[in-house]
């Protein structure tokens, strides 16, 4: 059975939880007081998400509570932070200032582990599926690329969208399938494979919000092969020490 979806709008400044990939049923939305959110994602027990205003990481509890359990400024290391998700241990993001991908240490470490100038600009939604990083961009043809580890300059494959939707923001990946997410028709996307050319089923998303952006499906997780005890674990390990951020923000 497909995962539930989570993902966010714009317009309405709302995370969302869509049931199956994709029904027309809403389970719930969380409004998030005109922050701008900008991705989504899932670790098993809290939502990480970002926003463009203050560009922050957020860690939500669960789907969705009202609670904001930590957030972190990254306006120093890239200040439009877009894509963003979960490996068990620590949070990759894209950031389209620098364009880059980024390896944050736990969910939200001061510690910035790795970075790597991404293949194209404009690089937007980020994902995790272990051990590949399945990311978007929306430049250079708006393509859904596979790029080898955390962060390899292998490139694995890549496959141009822009028939289907020509404003791609973000990416997911649900073990068989890869949900994505276009603004110009206002729709979700389950795209087949890592990439093939069938689009399995879309879903228009505009009398919800007509500007949807981040994208995630909570099957991935298994896919990665993370226990939930990994991920309670895991999403309880904040080390804030000082840095380069230097400061929790909530």
């Amino acid at each position: 059975m497909a995962g539930n979806t989570p993902w966010c709008g714009l317009v309405a400044d709302k995370l969302y939880l869509q049931s199956g990939e994709f029904s027309a049923t809403m389970k719930d939305s969380q409004a998030t007081a005109a922050l701008n959110p900008q991705a989504i994602s899932w670790d098993g027990t809290n939502t990480p998400w970002t926003t463009s205003t203050g560009d922050k990481l957020w860690l939500q509890s669960g789907q969705f509570s009202g609670t904001v359990k930590q957030s972190v400024s990254v306006t120093l290391i890239d200040n439009s932070p877009e894509g963003i998700s979960w490996d068990g241990t620590n949070t990759p993001w894209a950031g389209i200032s620098s364009d880059k991908h980024y390896l944050q240490s736990g969910q939200f470490s001061v510690t910035l582990k790795t970075s790597r100038i991404a293949a194209y600009v404009t690089n937007r939604g980020i994902s995790f599926d272990s051990p590949d990083t399945p990311w978007c961009e929306s430049s250079t043809g708006d393509k859904l690329i596979l790029q080898s580890g955390q962060f390899s300059a292998t490139m694995k494959t890549s496959l141009d969208v822009q028939g289907i939707d020509s404003s791609i923001t973000d990416i997911a990946w649900d073990q068989t399938d890869t949900p994505w997410v276009g603004t110009l028709s206002d729709k979700l996307y389950l795209q087949s494979g890592q990439f093939s050319g069938t689009l399995k089923t879309s879903l228009s998303v505009t009398g919800v919000d007509t500007d949807p952006r981040g994208i995630e499906n909570t099957n991935r997780l298994a896919a990665a092969g993370l226990s939930a005890a990994v991920m309670m674990v895991s999403a309880r390990m904040f080390s804030w020490s000082g840095g380069m951020i230097g400061r929790q923000d909530v």
